[in-house]
Order: structure tokens, then C-alpha cells, then sequence
């Protein structure tokens, strides 16, 4: 046998029994027993004292689907507002206007004589602070958002947006949303017209069960001969771009057959 052939392959034999790993060796990283745990960060996942909250709104109508949809500085009057503090285990103190309150969550709503008005919301939370991990926490933090309550005629999302589907991007088309008060209704939630809902084709939907809050509506119901659309809109936080996730009918007349889209657009006016 060639000497340097057998050298190789003690050489190769050596090689690949030092790579293997025994039967008993573990490779575990939370296992302390294994060579390569890793040793866990205790202040993994926790965070320092928040203040922060979220504000929420009740869809307009207080019925059973009722649901809480996340506002951004604007409200409607006359709709509960809902704010959830984010830090859990703490003391909450609340100041909304004159009235405070000490719970995690609280519950209000703001009638037509705050119209127009910036009313400031402030959260303090005081809690016992984790100096290990954050060693300039107190444990008190406060925050203080502005909410400016709007008549429901002035919703944000209402208007006209310019946008396509997203199974069709190049195929744009202008969907707009408006209401009509049918002779004068205070509360502008008598119909919800609906324009544009499917690409060339400009005829005006009408529902009457839609729900609503500043940046949110849910339309759907007796619409009819415009492919009766059924769905969900929003709007971001700059109240500029919006995502309407709806369903249509094959044809106008038909509420059997729906076929399913998400538009994606901006306001134009």
C-alpha cells in the first residue's frame, strides 16, 4: 500500500472522529448540563416604567357587535372612548378635564359642547421600578395625550381616495365615501353612500347599517345594483392613507357568488 495514500486516510479517520460528537454530549442552549447553554438574560422582554396608553372608540352604535377601534387624536362626540394603559401592574391616576380616575382602563365619552375642542389626557403610573435592569427608572411615569372631539359630519373618513386593488395594482381607480342626512339629519347617519367600489364603474352604493368612528367604518347591508359591497375601511394615523378590505358580487344583481379585495389608496381631496 502506498505509504502516502495511508497516511491520508489515518489522517481523514482522525479528522472525522474528532468532529463527532459523543452519544452523551448534549447541544441544548437552555439545558445547563450542555456545553453550549447559554446563559439567560434576566432582563429579557421587560421594559422600564410606561405611561403610554391607547385610545379606543366604540363603533358608533352601542349594539352587540360593538367593538373598540384605535383612534389617533381624533374622536366623535357622543361615542365612548375607551383608553387602556399599557403598563400592567401599577397605580394608574387619570386626569380627563376635571374628572380622575384610578383604574387601569377607563371608560367616558364627550358630548357636542367639547366639539372642536384640544382636551388634554394625562396618565401617571407609579409602580415598584426594576433598578436591576433599569437603574435610572423611578418607578412614576406620566404621559399626556390631546384628543379633539368632531361631530360625526366631519368624520375623517369620509372623502375621496385614489388607489387599486391588490391583486390588480395597475388597474387605479377613485373610491369615495360620503353620507346623506336624506333630508337633514343632525347626525349624518341616515345613508352611507359608497362611490366607486369596483374599477370603471362610478355608480353610488347606499347602506344604511354602516358603523363608524373617526377613522374606521363598517359598511354593508341593503346596498344594490353596484355589486353591493360588504366591508371594513381604515384609515392610518395620518388620516391620509387608507386599507378597505370588502367583498363584492360577480354581478350587480346577485348576492350569491362574492369575490373578495383590498384596496389600498390615498386621499385626494
Amino acid at each position: 500500500m502506498n505509504k502516502h495514500f495511508f497516511y491520508g486516510c489515518v489522517l481523514f479517520a482522525a479528522l472525522i472522529l474528532s468532529c463527532s460528537r459523543p452519544d452523551n454530549e448534549c447541544d441544548d442552549p437552555t439545558n445547563p448540563l450542555c456545553p453550549n447553554y447559554a446563559i439567560p438574560n434576566p432582563c429579557a422582554g421587560l421594559t422600564p416604567t410606561t405611561a403610554d396608553f391607547i385610545t379606543y372608540q366604540h363603533t358608533w352604535y352601542n349594539v352587540a357587535s360593538d367593538t373598540l377601534i384605535e383612534f389617533h387624536q381624533h374622536c366623535l362626540w357622543g361615542g365612548a372612548i375607551t383608553l387602556h394603559a399599557v403598563q400592567d401592574d401599577a397605580d394608574y391616576h387619570w386626569v380627563i378635564g376635571a374628572e380622575h380616575y384610578y383604574t387601569r382602563e377607563v371608560t367616558f365619552q364627550f358630548g357636542a359642547e367639547f366639539e372642536g375642542q384640544n382636551i388634554p389626557l394625562t396618565l401617571t403610573v407609579t409602580r415598584t421600578p426594576n433598578t436591576q435592569c433599569f437603574p435610572n427608572d423611578s418607578g412614576t411615569a406620566t404621559m399626556t395625550k390631546t384628543v379633539t372631539p368632531r361631530s360625526q359630519c366631519d368624520a375623517a373618513i369620509y372623502g375621496r381616495y385614489y388607489g387599486a386593488w391588490d391583486d390588480n395594482p395597475a388597474d387605479s381607480f377613485v373610491f369615495e365615501f360620503a353620507y346623506d342626512s336624506n333630508g337633514g339629519g343632525a347626525l349624518c347617519d341616515d345613508l352611507l353612500l359608497i362611490v366607486g367600489a369596483k374599477p370603471n364603474f362610478a355608480d353610488t352604493c347606499i347602506s344604511i347599517n354602516g358603523t363608524r368612528i373617526n377613522n374606521y367604518i363598517k359598511f354593508g347591508g341593503s346596498a344594490t345594483d353596484c355589486y353591493n359591497p360588504i366591508g371594513k375601511a381604515f384609515l392610518d394615523s395620518t388620516l391620509n392613507n387608507i386599507l378597505i378590505d370588502y367583498t363584492l358580487t360577480e354581478t350587480p344583481e346577485s348576492e350569491l357568488t362574492r369575490e373578495h379585495h383590498v384596496f389600498n389608496g390615498h386621499r385626494i381631496n
